[in-house]
């Protein structure tokens, strides 16, 4: 024994009993699979019926939110069950869904930066709220042109279907636009619904915002500040996207279709606004084989087009259009836009200042080529492209008129204008990175064509004229204005009561501040202050109504600086041949005599809105106006001495100064009551 244990094992025999055993087990798995096979064959087409179906992991999925999904009954070809279990039949399996849901809550904190912006944000992410893939997300952002920024949005889907889906929204935002000299501020929620069809994805929604212009820069234009204050969109959206490519971001082949439809204002919509707006979005990918080259070589030919309409609508149940504003109207150029053109670089123009138009068109080619060394299959991507597009406005002298027949016709000249020429064009070539979040491009561009900019838009957009000294005077001397001011023993306009008014008001008898002139409202009083025949004037009475207390409850934020320096110092200029007709250059009213034309001149037309009322989203480019509304309005809570009651404490003011700067003392002032103030 000690002898063989001394003598080396010799190789050979080893190594062939390794390989008898190798070949022992090769033969057994042989024979374990096709008993295996032989196995599944025979029972592949077994009917069966699926006693119960299990999820393990779902703890915080609703049991109700599950039945929805697993419909009952459920076919399906397997193996018979285990029959050593007693209570299963011949035809019964059981089904086990082992899942693992996603955390709950998620929270991020980032940085972005795109589209000449840099921000920082945080995001909240809620899921599977109440057991039915709901979702809550809150987000917070503050950049560098996007001053602050609040957004929430609940979805969830409707009927356990996740291709139809709900959402509703709200948010709170504050934009700095550089390229139109202001800030816009937005309030307000939207509800939208989703869901796939074969068309592609629909949505159809519902928003409510409200705007303001504000915070003007130094040198904004007459167009931005006659678009000034607050206004309020209440609009129906809808649109549907069809999505084929097999990369959006970077795409090799397919295409893209969208085209979306908003209505606002018109009919039950209500708002300060009322337009129709349409748009239409193409893309198309091919890819281009290179000799040579086995497979996909990563290189490929995009087109896109877009284009896009306004149309003016009546507001409500009015019969007039309404003439489009500077944050509803389409901007173009930029460099995720149109490259090689600023923001807003393209189309009607106003000093520096770009207020958008009514109808454009853009298109774009690009050639993309992989960079050398990286391949294909990286995301990294070297471009060629020309791009270019046009924005009109609506021709201004064909819609004077503000009714449907004119802006028809003016629509339809603007659509062939728009192809008459060539628009303004760029090329370059650039680096793109498709990132699996956003594509980030560097560019350098070249303008081949630059189209003059569009027509310049006037201050105000016109409306059909009315003369408001005419209509407020004549409503004054015919004592057809009813309940100004709800009279209470205490309240008075003036803080002086010997002096200046008894405590029993007397109907129908407002002493003018300046002269023994006697009114039926404070409205058609100080209208006639404002037309300054008296002891003051319009730019006098706006700087009074500044400098009052509480002004910031009437004056719309941004516009104090203006009322102390420039209010009431630019003067209207109107065109003449002869000395029969007088044309405003500004609005292009016609006058036939002198005195008609400087009340024109004189009056609020082209002064921006600067007042507003208190208690609503109404603003007014006259302290007359905004005291008309108080005075009058049934719908707004806002009164002399109701509501805020800084009216009251503002005429009191404004008739204090009055009376010290000319060393005329007032007279009895009468109030009459009656509701609606």
């Amino acid at each position: 024994i000690f002898e063989s244990l001394r003598r080396k094992a010799d190789a050979k025999a080893q190594e062939e009993k390794v390989q008898l055993v190798n070949e022992k087990e090769r033969v057994l798995y042989e024979k374990q699979q096709k008993r295996l096979a032989e196995l599944i064959e025979a029972n592949t087409t077994l009917p069966c019926t699926v006693s119960s179906v299990r999820v393990l992991g779902a703890v915080n999925t609703r049991h109700g939110f599950l039945k929805r999904i697993f419909h009952d009954p459920i076919s399906i070809t397997v193996d018979p069950s285990d029959r050593t279990n007693p209570s299963s039949t011949p035809t019964d399996v059981d089904l086990y869904l082992s899942v693992r849901e996603k955390a709950r809550i998620a929270f991020k904190l980032g940085t972005e930066a795109g589209n000449t912006e840099g921000s920082a944000f945080a995001n909240v992410y809620l899921r599977n709220l109440f057991g039915g893939a709901e979702s809550l997300s809150l987000n917070v952002a503050q950049g560098t042109r996007t001053r602050t920024a609040y957004q929430g949005t609940f979805e969830a889907p409707i009927l356990a279907n996740p291709d139809f889906r709900g959402e509703v929204g709200a948010l709170a935002s504050s934009t700095q636009k550089t390229w139109a000299s202001h800030e816009e501020v937005l309030k307000g929620g939207w509800t939208k619904l989703r869901w796939l069809a074969s068309g592609g994805k629909h949505e159809l929604g519902y928003s409510g915002i409200w705007r303001q212009v504000t915070g003007l820069a130094e040198k904004a234009s007459p167009t931005v500040r006659g678009d000034a204050g607050d206004s309020v969109k209440s609009s129906i959206t809808y649109s549907v996207t069809n999505d084929q490519r097999d990369y959006p971001l970077l795409p090799q082949s397919g295409y893209l279709t969208k085209s979306t439809l908003e209505l606002a204002g018109w009919g039950p919509l209500q708002g300060d606004v009322a337009f129709g707006k349409a748009e239409i979005e193409g893309q198309g990918a091919i890819p281009i084989p290179i000799p040579g080259v086995k497979g996909n070589s990563g290189v490929s030919f995009t087109t896109g087009f877009r284009a896009g309409l306004m149309y003016p609508l009546p507001l409500g149940f009015d019969s007039n259009p309404q003439p489009s504003r500077i944050n509803d109207r389409f901007q173009l150029g930029g460099p995720t836009d149109v490259r090689g053109f600023r923001l807003g670089g393209l189309g009607p123009s106003d000093g520096n200042d770009a207020v958008g138009g009514d109808v454009y068109a853009a298109g774009s080619a690009n050639l993309l080529m992989p960079l050398p060394r990286l391949g294909p299959e990286k995301p990294f991507r070297i471009q060629a492209f020309i791009n270019g597009g046009r924005l009109l406005a609506l021709k201004q002298s064909e819609i004077e008129k503000m009714d449907a027949g004119s802006v028809r016709q003016s629509v339809s000249s603007t659509v062939t204008e728009l192809g008459n020429g060539l628009p303004s064009m760029a090329a370059g070539v650039g680096l793109v990175y498709g990132h699996p979040v956003a594509r980030f491009e560097l560019n350098f561009s070249l303008p081949l064509v630059i189209r003059k900019a569009g027509q310049r838009r006037p201050t105000k957009s016109p409306k059909p004229h009315k003369d408001p000294t005419d209509a407020l005077q004549r409503q004054a001397a015919e004592g057809g204005t009813s309940g100004y001011i709800d009279s209470r023993p205490g309240h008075d306009v003036c803080h002086d009561k010997a002096a200046h008014r008894p405590q029993t008001p007397t109907p129908q008898n407002l002493v003018c501040f300046g002269c023994d002139r006697e009114f039926h409202s404070y409205a058609s009083m100080i209208l006639h202050l404002e037309e300054g025949e008296c002891i003051t004037t319009m730019a006098e009475l706006a700087r009074f109504a500044e400098s009052a207390s509480y002004s910031d409850r009437y004056i719309v934020y941004g516009w104090r600086e203006y009322l102390r320096t420039e209010y009431g110092l630019e003067k209207t200029a109107f065109d003449t041949d002869n000395e029969t007709v007088w044309e405003c250059v500004e609005c292009r009213k016609v006058f036939y005599t002198i005195s008609k034309a400087s009340v024109h001149a004189r009056s609020a037309a082209h002064k921006p809105r600067l007042f507003k009322c208190p208690s609503c989203p109404k603003d007014f480019n006259a302290l007359s106006g905004l005291l008309q509304h108080v005075e009058q309005s049934n719908s707004c809570p806002e009164g002399l001495y109701k509501g805020t009651r800084v009216m009251g404490r503002l005429l009191s003011e404004v008739g204090d100064r009055l009376v010290e700067k000319d060393n005329h003392k007032l007279r009895r002032l009468a109030v009459s009551g009656g509701g609606g103030s």
